[in-house]
């Protein structure tokens, strides 16, 4: 529903501009009374054709920074205005001394005219018995030129702009009318209406303004009124400042929405009030309040530019110093994380390095532990074999005399170690008489008790 209504103020505003500027085109057929001039209603079809296209193919969305039709309904309107205000300027300068009697005539042919557009038509109108001057005719066009340009735009898509901001550009637009139309009210002073060049100069100036309508600044916001504050800038996402073309510097809406009333209205203005005050001396109270008025708004431009300038450049230095403290704390949280995996990698080294000793200490414990054994172990096996030597060499010499060996096991404890038996083939000694006997005991006591001493 909501695009159905969109397509249908589309095309009624197309149609709206085709009848206004094919009213005008009608007018200037019937002053010049040539119909050469209908060629002027062509950019009245390509107005047609780009309606089509927009609604077709761009699907109804706004064109951005340039309105197509509202050029080409200037280019079909403006022309006509200038062609009506040019035949006026030749009637006053050959009929001067009969103005009156002029309107008179005129007044009856626009009469003539309403009845010759019914029929052109082809269709019975009850028209009211409206008694019309061409002056008159060339007045309604050009007041009714900036209503109808403020009702195409309310009526245009209004694409990324807001409800708000749409009805503060149509007030804006109000104001821009307002300034043009009094500015085109000049030609009521007969100085100025019976020059030449000042009516040239009217017109090109006049002409100059409108282009304003043509620009669109809205693409992405609305502009303030003139002289008023600037706009509040975009945001990102993050809440920072929007760094788009569109928002910094001398590429800045609000930069260019001054630029743009300042040389297409205001300083052309000014600057024709000026020379009608200083060179050709037409001084009225009129006169000298609008240009006041022009000099006071281009001081109060100037000075919005230079807020806005200051202030686009105190969100770049806001811009700047988020930027650097984003890149040192980016800066430090890298360091970090390169601290970080050096501190685990010296862990992981240092959990290695204790690894491989601990485990190299083992081993070499081991193989301490394993050479004491084997070292007592041989010690004791050659010590069991020395004793074993001595014993084997006592018991030769001494008989039946034997010895206690302590040992020292791989434990620490004393093994007592007894001597192997003897096997001797020799026969037995014949037992000794019994006093040689008794000596014989005392002595191997005697022996034996010396043998353990020794030992011990």
């Amino acid at each position: 529903m909501a695009k159905l209504l969109a397509t249908f103020k589309a095309t009624l505003t197309r149609i709206l501009f085709a009848a206004h500027g094919f009213i005008a085109i009608w007018q200037v057929t019937q002053n010049k009374k040539e119909p050469i001039y209908w060629c002027l209603c062509a950019p009245i079809g390509v107005l047609f054709i780009e309606g089509i296209f927009t609604l077709a193919i761009k699907k109804n969305q706004e064109w951005r920074w340039f309105c197509p039709s509202v050029f080409l309904y200037l280019s079909s309107i403006v022309p006509a205005i200038w062609l009506l205000e040019l035949d006026k300027l030749d009637k006053r300068t050959r009929y001067q001394d009969q103005m009156l009697n002029e309107t008179i005539n005129l007044a009856a042919t626009v009469g003539k005219d309403l009845k010759d557009l019914n029929k052109m038509l082809g269709v019975k109108i009850q028209l009211p018995d409206i008694q019309l001057t061409a002056e008159m005719w060339v007045t309604l066009i050009e007041q009714f030129l900036m209503l109808v340009l403020i009702i195409g735009r309310w009526m245009l898509p209004k694409g990324d702009l807001t409800r708000d901001q749409l009805s503060q550009l149509l007030l804006v637009y109000i104001g821009t009318a307002a300034d043009i139309i009094e500015f085109f009210d000049s030609f009521k002073d007969a100085k100025i209406a019976n020059e030449p060049v000042l009516v040239l100069l009217t017109l090109s100036i006049w002409s100059w303004s409108l282009l304003q309508f043509t620009i669109v600044l809205s693409a992405t916001r609305a502009r303030k009124p003139r002289g008023g504050g600037s706009q509040p800038r975009a945001t990102g996402p993050d809440g920072a400042d929007d760094t788009s073309c569109c928002n910094v510097a001398c590429c800045n809406i609000d930069v260019w929405g001054i630029a743009l009333n300042i040389l297409l209205q205001d300083a052309p203005f000014l600057t024709f009030r000026l020379l009608i005050i200083v060179h050709y001396k037409i001084i009225t109270y009129m006169n000298i309040f609008f240009t006041c008025k022009n000099t006071l708004v281009i001081l109060l431009q100037l000075y919005r530019l230079y807020v806005v300038n200051s202030e686009n450049r105190k969100a770049a230095a806001t811009r700047k110093r988020l930027k650097m403290r984003a890149r040192a704390e980016q800066q430090s949280a890298s360091r970090q994380q390169k601290q970080r995996k050096i501190s685990k990698r010296k862990s992981s080294t240092n959990r290695h390095a204790d690894t491989k000793q601990a485990g190299s200490r083992g081993r070499k414990q081991r193989t301490s532990l394993d050479s004491d054994r084997s070292e007592d172990g041989n010690t004791g096996t050659e010590t069991r074999h020395q004793r074993k030597r001595r014993n084997g060499t006592d018991t030769t010499a001494g008989g039946g005399s034997f010895e206690i060996i302590h040992e020292k096991t791989s434990s620490g404890r004393k093994k007592k170690s007894k001597p192997p038996p003897q096997h001797d083939k020799s026969p037995p000694p014949p037992p000794p008489p019994p006093d040689e006997e008794s000596s014989s005991s005392g002595s191997s006591s005697a022996s034996s008790s010396e043998s353990f001493s020794g030992s011990e």
